[in-house]
């Protein structure tokens, strides 16, 4: 558990200006790297009692921002996907996550060709730009995954969760939607699913498509079914004009 402190005066630069009645003035500057400057008219103008407080004011002050500062986020495990710094990265090293909140670019151009990413939980894991042909996504837990101009022929997303995962500038040909709840993917105009294999009970719910998308995927042979998982029937959550 975190327990942290919180100064309205911590990381904004500020100004405290403070005036006595004989006229002294201080002046304490908080930038990038904390500063403490006294500025005053005479010793006997200002009270040495008054000055030697407002010091050790400043510096208790700085040294509780800094300590504020220094303290490190951690991240409580559990089945928060790529959240959490145990799911940083993919085993084969192609993928990147995100990690504290943010994501991190991934490595451009890497193949993961192949690989088993069956059963897992990928949330939020990006896979942009990688090449993923004929790999395993089986039952896997991609909410929120980006495959954003990703390479996914023959990739089989049989029984997956893609909800609102990015497939922008995406082509989905040889690859298996049997059973993958799609609902609210983020496509472009770019996404192309010709040649898809299968997309029988899929639930695509909310996934709004592109008209000439639209019409292959109601036109494909395996446009049909209901979705195991949210009751979905899988014509209806397309539109498709029966």
């Amino acid at each position: 558990m975190k327990v942290s402190l919180l100064f309205s005066l911590i990381f904004v630069p500020s100004t405290l200006a403070f005036a006595g009645p004989k006229g002294w003035s201080a002046v304490h500057q908080l930038t990038g790297n904390p500063k403490v400057s006294v500025q005053t008219r005479s010793k006997t103008e200002a009270g040495p009692n008054v000055l030697d407080t407002f010091k050790a004011c400043a510096s208790a002050f700085v040294a509780v921002s800094l300590i504020a500062m220094a303290t490190p986020n951690v991240a409580i495990a559990g089945d928060q996907g790529a959240e959490v710094a145990s799911n940083s990265k993919i085993t084969t090293g192609g993928a990147s996550t995100l990690q504290s909140g943010r994501t991190i670019t991934i490595t451009r151009g890497v193949n993961l060709d192949r690989s088993d990413f069956g059963a897992q939980n990928l949330k939020g894991v990006a896979f942009q730009q990688s090449i993923v042909r004929d790999a395993n996504f089986k039952g896997s837990n991609l909410f929120g995954a980006s495959f954003f101009d990703a390479t996914v022929d023959g990739s089989n997303f049989e029984d997956a969760d893609m909800t609102q995962a990015n497939v922008e500038m995406c082509q989905f040909n040889r690859s298996n939607l049997k059973n993958t709840v799609v609902r609210e993917m983020y496509v472009s105009g770019s996404t192309l699913f010709e040649g898809v294999k299968s997309i029988e009970n899929s639930d695509w719910t909310d996934t709004y498509l592109r008209a000439d998308q639209k019409k292959y995927l109601c036109n494909h042979p395996t446009a049909k079914g209901t979705n195991p998982t949210t009751g979905a029937d899988t014509r209806e959550s397309l539109m498709c004009k029966d």
